[in-house]
């Protein structure tokens, strides 16, 4: 018999001896396994990929609602220089505001002539709940005279946090006039009375005349001592809160 007669008779009964021989047959197998312990890391380190990648997505982003509601906090700090002087010296809120000042003596567009937006917005009728807020559900809140409702009075509470609200404003963080529900700022200003001294020069010290201003109390003046606390809620729930001492000079 030939060598081409036994391999005839080999393939016609179907044999191969590839998968006929067991250590083949292992090597697929294992090959197989290492291939599925390779996948299933390569997928771990996917999944961790990912969930620090949405830890910095997250950090990121809680940074820059906190800025924005810093930024807001701050704003709110400078309703004193616009509306405080204007009350102290009118000794009183106008007419439209549920106050005992004529709006003509107030002047409500010369006080707020760089922010005309406030005029609406520091009303208490626009808004429920918006704008001045009232002593004790009464009266507009006042800082020339010491108030007894609450924590306005001279001896008031320590704790900033517990401050009563003396005006709420709602923004838009885009800047216009209406906004969704989603897209607002809100700030809360606490202004608390922190006491009242003389200026440097007056009273007892008008003898002094060459090393000071040397006048009279009535016309040196005195200054008005307020304690501010803003707090900004914006979009996303980010929150920020600041604190400072504001002097108001009283020279009438």
């Amino acid at each position: 018999m030939t060598v081409m007669s036994m391999q005839r008779i080999g393939q016609e009964g179907g044999m191969d001896m590839r998968t006929a021989t067991p250590g083949f047959r292992r090597q697929r197998g294992v090959a197989l396994f290492v291939g599925l312990v390779f996948l299933v890391m390569l997928s771990l380190v996917a999944i961790v990929v990912m969930k620090d990648t949405l830890l910095e997505t997250r950090m990121t982003t809680a940074t820059a609602r906190h800025e924005q509601a810093f930024e807001a906090s701050e704003a709110g700090r400078l309703i004193p220089e616009t509306v405080l002087a204007a009350h102290v010296f009118n000794r009183g809120w106008p007419n439209s505001w549920g106050g005992s000042v004529p709006d003509s003596a107030f002047d409500l567009n010369a006080t707020f002539v760089h922010r005309p937006d406030w005029i609406e917005l520091l009303d208490p009728a626009t808004t429920s709940g918006q704008g001045l807020q009232k002593c004790g559900g009464v009266g507009l809140v006042i800082f020339y005279m010491p108030q007894a409702c609450g924590v306005h009075a001279d001896n008031y509470s320590y704790s900033p946090s517990d401050w009563d609200p003396s005006v709420i404003m709602t923004t838009c963080s885009d800047g216009g006039a209406t906004c969704e529900s989603n897209r607002k700022i809100k700030t809360t200003v606490a202004m608390i009375r922190d006491g009242v001294t003389v200026n440097k020069g007056s009273g007892a010290a008008q003898s002094q005349g060459y090393a000071s201003i040397g006048v009279g109390t009535a016309r040196g003046g005195s200054a008005l001592y307020l304690q501010i606390r803003s707090q900004a809620t914006v979009p996303g729930n980010g929150q920020a809160a600041t604190i400072a001492q504001y002097k108001l000079n009283i020279d009438h």
